[in-house]
């Protein structure tokens, strides 16, 4: 009501002098008229006001997903909290799965294969502190051209570093070259190769406070011959079960792991797939390897059986996960340009009294299937 008080005391006052000085009843028609007119403007600017703050309201309402309309799952995101107070923000999409391009990434992977297998090594096997003269230990990687660092060592504490080239004097790289120890000018650095049947894998740096002496530098070479024994170990073992090129599992180690897993009895899935006029097959199946296995979907990772046919072994309690996991990988190569085709076939060690050979040709079946109905 305090709208229309303005009014109200207008034609109070309008009429206590009309009765005070001449009552005409034309007069009092006039203010009576004009007092009501003035009413009507205030109350149609009030109507406005509503209007436009109603309207805002309307939009969000219709923007707004009513309770009835079903809601996509963030899939691979573990921390977000659901907000405790309701808000108009637009829904959380799904988190990406390519950090950076498809492609790149799958070809930077490759390239750094040997580096994560030296780093691996080390990091399982690293140098014993036997000495209290010992600062700290540098773990330097060979890639066959620069020598980058790898990891720190200060006691038991392991820190890996970033990629970055080396920086030394021309007689210490020199002598590492040549597979011979090397101490530093200062005598503050001690230089250890780690070499096994004239392969260069890298080298120790050893650091102290005080100075290294010619004497010392057998006992620390004969105690790193052990983490150049297992680099080796590793990149024969690497050699006989991955494939040359894309660095996945090859076909001989799917059969073994294969029989391995029916043997045992365990309940998984055999999945096999294959791109159909895909452009970047090799990357994108190296892709799928190495985001499967950050998202534990895939399990030891992707087999390379032909040219572009993978498979995978599932544990049937992640066979939904890595169904969501394969949608939304596909999903995003097409929206960053690389559009993929894939043929699916599948078969589950489920049944009853079923053989290996058995096993294996009914996801080879279903994969042809799954080709045919692609061709169609």
């Amino acid at each position: 009501m305090k709208r229309y008080t303005i009014p109200t005391i207008f034609f109070i006052i309008g009429v206590i002098l009309q009765y005070t000085f001449y009552f005409s009843w034309v007069s009092f028609t006039l203010l009576t008229v004009s007092c009501l007119l003035l009413a009507l403007f205030l109350y149609s600017l009030d109507f406005q006001k509503r209007d436009s703050f109603l309207e805002p309201n309307r939009l969000q309402d219709s923007e707004t997903p009513s309770e009835e309309t079903p809601h996509t799952d963030i899939i691979f995101d573990t921390e977000t909290s659901l907000p405790k107070e309701p808000s108009n923000a637009e829904p959380k999409q799904k988190e990406i799965l390519w950090k950076k391009d498809p492609i790149l990434l799958a070809r930077e992977s490759v390239h750094s294969e040997e580096r994560s297998l030296f780093c691996e090594t080390v990091k399982e096997f690293p140098y014993p502190y036997l000495t209290e003269k010992l600062t700290s230990i540098q773990y330097v990687y060979y890639d066959g051209k620069e020598f980058k660092e790898c990891y720190w060592q200060k006691a038991g504490m392991m820190v890996e570093t970033d990629d970055n080239p080396v920086e030394w004097e021309e007689y210490e790289e020199g002598r590492i070259r040549e597979l011979l120890p090397a101490i530093s000018i200062d005598k503050r650095k001690l230089y250890i190769p780690l070499t096994m049947n004239g392969h260069l894998f890298g080298y120790l740096c050893f650091s102290t406070k005080e100075s290294w002496d010619e004497s010392e530098i057998q006992s620390f070479w004969e105690k790193s011959t052990i983490i150049s024994e297992k680099i080796m170990v590793k990149r024969e073992y690497a050699k006989v079960t991955k494939h040359p090129i894309s660095k996945l599992f090859n076909v001989s180690h799917f059969y073994q792991m294969a029989k391995s897993a029916f043997e045992s009895k365990e309940k998984v899935t055999l999945i096999l797939f294959k791109f159909i006029d895909t452009n970047f097959q090799t990357e994108i199946a190296i892709g799928l390897n190495l985001l499967g296995k950050q998202n534990v979907v895939l399990g030891l990772g992707l087999y390379q059986l032909e040219e572009n046919l993978y498979a995978a072994i599932v544990s049937n309690e992640r066979v939904d996960r890595f169904s969501e996991f394969f949608n939304q990988f596909i999903e995003e190569l097409d929206s960053l340009g690389y559009p993929s085709e894939v043929a699916l076939g599948y078969s589950n060690q489920n049944i009853q009294g079923i053989k290996f050979d058995v096993w294996i040709k009914a996801a080879y079946k279903s994969l042809e299937e799954s080709i045919l109905y692609h061709a169609a």
